[in-house]
C-alpha cells in the first residue's frame, strides 16, 4: 500500500507502508530511459534523488546525455584533506587537531574512498546517532558541524551539487554542568598540590584567572604584565584576544616563579597527580575544568555582572554564563 506525497512535473514521491513502517519511492519517467523507479528509507534523500532524475529528464527532452561530474567521485578522504588544509589558517592549532580526530572519525565510519556524490543524508545520520550514543550529544554535534562545514565548502567549490547534511538537526544542549569550590575547598585543594610545584601553578593560574587549560600552557611571559596587572590571551577559543586583571594573590606568586623559557608552564602533564590531590581533598566529581567554573561563580558571587564575566572568560555571548546567574547576590 503506498500514499502518494508529492508530484514535480512527471516525477512523484510516495511513502510506502512497509513492515518495519514506511519508505519512499521515487517514480518518474525519463525520455530514453523509460520509468525510472528507486526506493529509499529516508526522506531526504528521495527527495534528492527525485530532483537528480527530474534535472536529467530535462536534459533528455533536449537531447542531451547527462554526464556524471567528475568533481562528485571525488573521494571523501581527498575532500576533508583539502578542507582542512584550507581551514588551517582560520582556526588555533589545538582546534585544528580536534578536527583532524574529527575527520578521521567520519573516515572510519564512511569510507575514505567514498565519493561525496554517494554520501547520503541516512549514512550521516546513523553515524551522527551512533556517535552520541558512543560519547555524548553534545560531542556529536561537534562532528556533524564539522561535516556539515566541510561539504557546504564543497558545494561552494562546485565540487559537489547539494550538502546531505543540511536537513540534519543537532541535538539540543543544556547549558552543561556547573561544579565549582567553596574557599575552604579551594584551599585544601591547593594544599594537596604544593608538593608538586608545577601543578601547585597550574591549579593556581587556573584558579585565580579562569583560563581554560589549553590557554595555560600556551600562556607566554610576555603576555603578562606585572606592572599593569594584566594578563593578557592572544589566542583564545573564541579567536579574539582578551585581557584579564591580575589578583594580588596570583601577582605575588608569579613574581616569584622562575622563567626558564618563552612559556610560562608549556604542557599540562599532571593529570593522574591532579586527580589524586582532588581525592585527597576529599572533594567529589571535580575536574580541572572545574576551576574555570569555580573563577565565574565567585565572580558573580562577588558581584560582577554578568556582561563582564563573560569577557573575563572569552565568551562572546551571555548564554554560557546564565549558568552562574542565579549565584548573583540578588538571588
Amino acid at each position: 500500500m503506498s500514499e502518494k506525497v508529492k508530484t514535480w512535473g512527471e516525477g512523484s514521491l510516495f511513502r510506502v507502508r512497509t513492515r518495519r513502517g514506511f519508505s519512499w519511492r521515487v517514480q518518474i519517467y525519463v525520455p530514453g530511459r523509460g520509468k525510472v523507479q528507486k526506493q529509499f528509507q529516508d526522506r531526504g534523500n528521495a527527495m534528492a534523488y527525485l530532483s537528480r532524475m527530474r534535472n536529467e529528464r530535462h536534459l533528455a527532452k533536449l537531447g542531451i546525455k547527462p554526464q556524471a561530474k567528475p568533481q562528485e567521485t571525488m573521494p571523501l578522504g581527498q575532500l576533508l584533506h583539502m578542507f582542512l588544509e584550507w581551514a588551517a589558517t582560520a582556526h588555533k592549532r589545538s582546534t585544528f587537531e580536534t578536527e583532524k580526530l574529527r575527520a578521521i572519525r567520519w573516515l572510519n565510519y564512511l569510507g575514505e574512498d567514498t565519493p561525496i556524490g554517494e554520501i547520503t543524508r541516512g549514512d550521516v545520520l546513523k553515524a551522527f546517532q551512533d556517535i552520541a550514543e558512543r560519547s555524548s550529544r553534545p560531542t556529536a554535534n561537534r562532528y556533524l558541524a564539522l561535516l556539515r562545514k566541510a561539504l557546504s565548502w564543497a558545494v561552494e567549490r562546485g565540487y559537489l551539487q547539494s550538502n546531505p547534511v543540511g536537513g540534519i538537526k543537532q541535538y539540543k544542549e543544556n547549558p552543561g554542568r556547573v561544579r565549582w569550590l567553596r574557599d575552604e575547598e579551594a584551599r585544601a585543594l591547593l594544599n594537596e598540590c604544593r608538593g608538586n610545584p608545577r601543578l601547585f601553578a597550574f591549579v593556581f593560574i587556573a584558579l585565580y584567572t579562569g583560563m581554560r587549560l589549553g590557554e595555560i600552557e600556551s600562556l607566554r611571559w610576555e603576555d603578562i604584565d606585572l606592572a599593569r596587572e594584566t594578563i593578557r590571551i592572544p589566542d583564545s577559543k573564541t579567536g579574539q584576544p582578551r585581557i584579564i586583571p591580575l589578583e594580588p594573590s596570583l601577582k605575588s606568586f608569579l613574581e616569584t616563579c622562575p622563567k626558564t623559557g618563552e612559556l610560562v608552564l608549556g604542557k599540562f602533564t599532571h593529570k593522574r597527580a591532579f586527580m589524586s590531590a582532588v581525592k585527597r581533598a576529599g572533594l567529589a566529581d571535580f575536574h580541572f575544568h572545574d576551576l574555570r567554573h569555580t573563577y565565574a561563580s565567585w565572580k558573580v558571587m562577588a558581584g560582577v555582572d554578568l556582561r563582564t564575566v563573560a569577557g573575563l572568560l572569552g565568551h562572546k555571548t551571555l548564554a554560557m554564563v546564565m549558568r552562574y546567574a542565579h549565584l548573583a547576590p540578588e538571588h
